[in-house]
Formats: C-alpha cells, structure tokens, sequence
C-alpha cells in the first residue's frame, strides 16, 4: 500500500485513478482541441470551421498553439473536475466498483453529473473570463457546449468500459499481498476479518497459525475491555477455516480442515510437525508474516521470524496492518508500548502554528461564503420552534480546558429538563423539523465557525464531548483523555468514517479514528478530511 496524505492508499486504487487520469484526459483533450486540427496543419485553410476558429483566436490575439495550450489545460481541468464526482459516488471504493449493478447505475449516475457539472463550470468561466483557465480558444460559447457535453458522455462511456478490463486484469495480475497471521485467537480473528471485508486494501490471507491452549486467559486486558465487541473478535466461518492443520510451529498440534493448506486437486496438504516457518512460508507463497499472537510470552518464534525477514519477507505487528486496512487504531493497540514507540503522536510548535494560521483562514473563508446560508438557517429556526436561535454548551476542549461550544439549535429549548445529560439518538424525538434538515445537511454545525475564530476549536479534530460524557468513557475506555491533547474540530476523521452513536461502544470506535488522526496529523490529512466532508455531507453518510 501506498501512503498517502498520511493515510495508506491500496496500489490498486492508486493504478484505477492513474489509469482513469489518463483515458479520460486523453478522451478531453482530443475532444476538445480538434476544432484546432487542421489549422496547426495548414495555417492557411479555407475549411470552414478551421477559419471560424482562427477569427476566434485572432481577436484574442492567439496563435494556433497557443489556443491548443489553453485548450489542453482546460481539459486536464474538468478531467478532474469529472473524476471527482465519480469519487463523490464512491467508485473508487472497490467493493462498490467490483459490484457490476452498483458500477452500472453509480456510473449513469456520476457521468450525469459530471456532463452538468462541467458545462456550468465552462459556461460560467466563459461569461466571466473568456481567456480564463476553463476557456476553450476559438469555439464560441454554444460550440463550447455542444463540444463539451459530447466529450464528457464519450469519456464516461471510455471510462465504464475501462473498468472491466482493469477488474479483470487485476484479478489476473493478483495484485493481493500474501499474508500468514500467527494467532488463532481473538485479535488474529479480528484482523482476518477485517482484511476479508476491505479486499481494496490488496491483502489476502492465506492461514493463520494455531496458538497452544496453554496461552489461553494469560493476558491481562486494560480497563474497559468489554468493550470490544463479541463480533469484532469472533471467529467467522471463513476465518475459523483458515486456521492452519496440522501446523505445531506454535508449541501444539491441531487438527484443522485448513482451507489455505489445499491443495490444486482439493485435497488438503499437510504441513508436517517439523516443518520451520520459512518452509511454510515457502509453500504457501507468502510475502509478508503478521504477529496477531493473544500472548507473546513462551509463544513468539523469534528465531522463525528471524530468519524469514532475513529471506526477504517482511514481518509485520498485527497493530500496523489493523490501521493500514481500516484507518483507526486498533483496540488492542491501545498500551503505553504502541503508543511510546510507534511512529506518530507528533507535538511541533511550528505545526501548531501552521494549523491555527490554516484554521484562521478557511474559517473567515467559509463565513464570508456561508453568511446567507447561515442567515437563512437562523431565520428558519426562529420561526419553526420557540426559542433561542442558537445552542450554547460547555465541552471539554484541548488539554481538558472547558468551553462553551455554539451550533444552531436542533432541539425543543427544554430538550434536558427532565432527562438531565443524555446522548442524543438518531430518531431522538427531542429534534424539531427543521432540526432534522439542519442535522442532516450540518448546517447546525456552521456558528463553530466563531468558535474556531476564538481559537478554542479546529476546523479538524475530535469531536467535543461534555464533561458528564467524558468522565464517564474515560473511566470505562483506556487513553480516552489522549484525545484532547489537540484542538476539537468542527469535522474530523471519526466524523466522516463512523456513522451516527450514542453508546459507549461506539465512543470506543471513535476513538480509534481519533487516535489516527492525532498519531498522522499533518495539514495535508487535515485537507484530504476537509475534501472528503463534502463527500460525507453530499452522501449524507457519517456524523
């Protein structure tokens, strides 16, 4: 996997955006530069529409390649600008671009979008510059059009066509790294499944290799351990047939049907008791050995993993690949060990400054933009419930300290009168109308703005909790104070990847997103969190 934006990204999605890129800006640019043709060939036609479009170029006082330059710019820009509604509809998410109906009808759906997209980007470009970046030299603005709408529908059609091959030839190339885990307990589970449920993630995993019984109820959980779900730990049918037969490299011999040990003719290949590790490495095809053991004590082969890593494979800790695939940290990750000495969790004063400077100007950005549209959200919640227009709370901000958190008010003014301190549901009944409108489209969340202004929030970061909340998840969750060592934010990574949660459970999982977030800071992650809110918001996916 590649890493980018400091967060990983699978080869394979990084080959279908490059590949993508590539057709549809070629389709554009052919598309969009042949009125130009055969004037580069023969300056001196009498072709019709060649001449038309050299009247055009010479009132703006442009030569035939330089009409092309602009031309090609032009079309790299709405490239872009049409592969981002295909990413907006999540086709470069391969569960769904693997699924031929859900590719089919996001497809139609994104190629709609983009064909209008793009024409009111052209057009309104046209209107008010035409030599600016979306110009299109020597066509007239209905020619622009006609054009333009031509091209992006013939892109999109290159583009769903494109994507059979490319499924087909990465199943052929198998791309999938080869994973062996060591463990069969819970945490080997937890990670086999969830390899199994992110396939873009390109990993495989071919057996996991059985611990000794003996191990089992050694290890000493930190608080809060309930919380992780049954499920999450659970062996699933799949990955209870992935556990290695016959394997003994763990201190115990098993008997297993071991499906990643058949053989080409379906019958299962035994791996004999003496057999080392890099022998049934060898056998396997395995590239990379991952350490998922419940207890490491008497059990870990460091000899084994020696000697493989020194033949090449890599070894890795379960904790590493759990974040790779899924983008939180894992649960059993949360020790002082992991957290010491892994790599991130970063505190620099100059990235601070960076991110309040970063903060200061998007905030009166987005102000100066959004001011009618808060305008009209505060008249609406005036005039569809009695009360106050906006909702003051104190949370508990960076390093603890406590402030008074502003959003439009969702709910009835005397939504806690009786109830007291109590987290908000999906359906909760305490929401007006309007605030379901508001909560869905986030406009509630816009008045953080000031709040962000003030300095005592982010644009990106945790999300602010009450004191009540906080004190009672971090008696129940290990490391929940790590999250407000950096600013709350108005969005976050746990906003957009964990959908809406009013349990304790659900704090756990948010704080797995959160702790990434503070481990990979950097103000590039910060922009990527900002790019895909929009999609969250668009899709009306997340919190």
């Amino acid at each position: 996997m590649l890493r980018v934006l400091q967060h990983y990204f699978p080869v394979r999605t990084f080959l279908l955006v490059a590949t993508e890129l590539c057709l549809l800006g070629a389709v554009m640019a052919v598309g969009m530069t042949q009125h130009l043709w055969k004037l580069l060939g023969d300056p001196a036609t009498t072709h019709a529409g060649a001449r038309s479009a050299a009247d055009a170029l010479a009132r703006q006082s442009l030569s035939a390649a330089d009409g092309l330059q602009k031309c090609i710019i032009a079309a790299i820009a709405l490239t872009l600008v049409s592969l981002l509604c295909l990413g907006l509809n999540r086709l470069y998410e391969f569960q769904i671009s693997a699924s031929r109906y859900e590719r089919a009808s996001r497809f139609v759906e994104s190629a709609g979008a983009g064909v209008v997209l793009c024409l009111i980007l052209a057009a309104v470009s046209r209107v008010a510059s035409p030599t600016g970046i979306l110009s299109f030299p020597g066509l007239t603005l209905t020619q622009t059009i006609q054009h333009l709408a031509v091209t992006v529908a013939v892109g999109f059609g290159v583009l769903y066509i494109s994507r059979f091959a490319f499924h087909w030839l990465v199943r052929r190339a198998d791309l999938d790294v080869r994973v062996l885990i060591l463990g069969s307990r819970g945490p080997a589970h937890a990670l086999a499944n969830q390899i199994i449920e992110h396939p873009e993630a390109g990993f495989v995993v071919v057996g996991l290799v059985p611990e000794p019984e003996s191990t089992i109820g050694r290890r000493r959980m930190e608080p809060g351990p309930d919380l992780v779900t049954a499920q999450e730990e659970a062996a699933s049918e799949t990955t209870h047939r992935l556990v290695l037969n016959q394997v003994t490299l763990l201190g115990r011999q098993i008997e297993n049907t071991g499906a990643a040990m058949r053989s080409g003719n379906g019958e299962p290949e035994v791996a004999q008791g003496e057999e080392s590790l890099l022998e049934l490495l060898e056998k396997l095809s395995v590239e990379m050995v991952v350490v998922a053991l419940e207890d490491r004590r008497m059990t870990l082969p460091i000899k084994d993993l020696l000697e493989a890593k020194l033949a090449g494979i890599e070894v890795r800790e379960r904790e590493e690949i759990y974040e790779q695939v899924t983008g939180r940290i894992a649960v059993a990750a949360m020790r002082p060990s992991y957290l010491i000495f892994n790599e991130g969790f970063r505190r620099h004063p100059w990235a601070a400054l960076l991110k309040r400077v970063t903060d200061l100007i998007l905030s009166i950005i987005m102000l100066v933009l959004l001011w009618p549209v808060m305008l009209f959200t505060a008249i609406a919640v005036r005039m569809t419930s009695p009360g106050p227009v906006l909702f003051t709370q104190e949370r508990v901000g960076q390093d603890g300290k406590p402030f008074i958190l502003m959003k439009f008010r969702s709910m009835r003014a005397d939504a806690e009168k009786l109830s007291g301190p109590v987290w908000a549901s999906e359906d909760d009944p305490r929401i007006t109308s309007w605030g379901k409108v508001m909560r869905k489209t986030r406009l509630d969340e816009l008045p953080q703005l000031f709040n962000v202004l003030a300095g005592s929030m982010s644009i990106v970061g945790p999300r602010p909790e009450r004191q009540h909340f906080v004190d009672q998840l971090a008696a129940r969750i290990p490391y929940f104070q790590l999250r407000h060592i950096v600013k709350p934010g108005v969005t976050g990574w746990a906003q957009i990847n964990y959908p809406y949660g009013n349990t304790e459970q659900d704090a756990l999982h948010k704080l797995q997103y959160d702790l990434f977030y503070i481990k990979n800071y950097s103000v590039l992650f910060d922009l990527s969190i900002l790019i895909s809110t929009v999609k969250t918001v668009v899709l009306r996916r997340g919190t």
